[in-house]
């Protein structure tokens, strides 16, 4: 399962105290990894920027309901997309 969001900054999401840890730099210019470490949910996530925003993109089990849920009680747009299994 995948919980897609957008933010300013990397601060007010790192900040909020939804796990958001272990940023580096990916493969190509301007994207980051890291890693979603919560007592209700974990995951990993990409993040890259897009314009002025950066677009977020954690991956994970069902237990990301819990964090999609958390986002948006921090007034972020998100969407929840489910895994194609092929």
């Amino acid at each position: 399962m995948k919980v897609i969001f957008r933010s300013k900054d990397f601060a007010s999401v790192e900040g909020i105290g939804f796990g958001f840890n272990n940023r580096r730099p990916a493969v190509q210019a301007w994207h980051y990894l890291g890693r979603v470490q919560h007592v209700k949910w974990e995951g990993w996530y990409e993040c890259h920027w897009e314009g002025a925003e950066l677009v977020w993109v954690v991956h994970g089990n069902e237990r990301l309901f819990g964090l999609a849920a958390a986002l948006k009680s921090k007034g972020f747009l998100v969407a929840v997309k489910q895994d194609r299994e092929e």
